[in-house]
């Protein structure tokens, strides 16, 4: 009789790295036609030629992201001919920032007390000598476009494509500069509940020994990443529950391990800590320590000499990446006030 539980250094996970949110499977199954976009759009500079520019957007957690880095991956491990740049703009969020990345891409090191422009000027020959796809992702929190001017105007073989949760990013640059990136427009639209429950299958075969999972367990955890429309909480309650039951060392996942997982949802955060700069940090603690004050009673504890119209802004910031809840409570005639929580559920106040 096969035993169900675990030994020694036994354990329920053979490969609890494919549980990473940045984990890229062999085959990324539901997102093959925008593979296809995106692959289509670079394929002239393997001819030489500049590629399309890219502006791909959707809701968080569908795999745009993901389905970037794929093509990205292959176009690394098939060719020299190709240098693919991928940035995310939450971490790096000047052209100053950005080129100090390149810079450390290229291997070059001569960037102390140097200016952004200097920068260009110095890096421009070395990237000239390929074909350079650039990849911003979270491109809307770049707070200057110098970069883009600088890929656009100098750089000769090029593809750019920007990520973004944002529709309407595009339309609010500089009409000037959206002009001369010319760029298709490429949307995820969100997964189905079918697609959900086979990515997370995919994953679970990645990740666990065999018959770990039992059909009914896998369908709750689908049920609520289908509710949430962000994949990165499912794979985030497979590495919960997994955790859970080796915990009590059982071999087997069962129901009460996913509602537990699910109870810790609240606490999950989509973005590890060190994608966050510190400010956002600070902030983010700051919502945890305090969770259910005003933001106004927030800003007033926050004391780092910035404004409100900044601090509100990083809230903002820290809800889209699903850290945190912002919740807007009418006062009648006294007006309205909003609220802040730390993590994803919404826990309104009563009055």
């Amino acid at each position: 009789m096969e035993k169900d539980f675990l030994f020694g250094n036994e354990s329920i996970f053979i490969n609890d790295a494919a549980l990473d949110y940045n984990f890229i499977p062999q085959i990324l199954i539901h997102r093959e036609n925008q593979q296809a976009y995106i692959g289509n759009s670079i394929k002239l500079l393997e001819h030489g030629r500049n590629g399309r520019n890219l502006f791909i957007h959707g809701s968080p957690g569908i795999g745009k992201t993901l389905a970037t880095k794929y093509v990205l991956k292959q176009v690394e491990e098939n060719t020299e001919e190709i240098f693919p740049i991928y940035i995310n703009c939450w971490k790096h969020d000047t052209s100053y920032k950005i080129l100090l990345e390149i810079c450390s891409l290229l291997g070059y090191k001569f960037t102390q007390y140097k200016a952004t422009d200097q920068l260009m000027k110095d890096i421009k020959p070395s990237l000239n000598k390929k074909s350079i796809i650039l990849c911003l992702d979270e491109i809307d929190k770049l707070q200057d476009f110098s970069i883009l001017y600088f890929f656009i105007e100098d750089i000769f073989k090029r593809s750019l494509i920007f990520i973004t949760n944002e529709k309407n990013w595009i339309n609010e640059i500089d009409a000037r500069l959206k002009s001369r990136m010319y760029a298709d427009n490429l949307e995820f639209k969100p997964y189905n509940y079918n697609e959900i429950l086979e990515i997370l299958k995919q994953r679970i075969e990645y990740a666990f020994v065999k018959n770990a999972f039992d059909h009914i367990c896998l369908e709750e955890i689908a049920k609520k990443t289908h509710e949430l429309n962000d994949v990165r909480s499912g794979i985030f309650l497979l590495k919960e529950s997994g955790d859970i039951a080796e915990a009590r060392s059982s071999k087997k996942i069962n129901l009460d391990d996913v509602k537990k997982a699910i109870d810790k949802l609240q606490e999950f955060k989509v973005k590890e800590d060190d994608e966050l700069n510190n400010e956002q940090n600070e902030i983010l603690e700051l919502v945890k320590k305090f969770s259910g004050n005003s933001v106004k009673d927030l800003f007033l504890r926050y004391k780092k000499g910035i404004s409100y119209r900044t601090f509100k802004r990083r809230l903002d910031e820290l809800k889209e990446a699903k850290l945190i809840t912002l919740e807007e409570k009418s006062l009648g005639a006294q007006g309205k006030v909003t609220y802040a929580y730390f993590g994803l559920d919404k826990k309104l106040v009563e009055f």
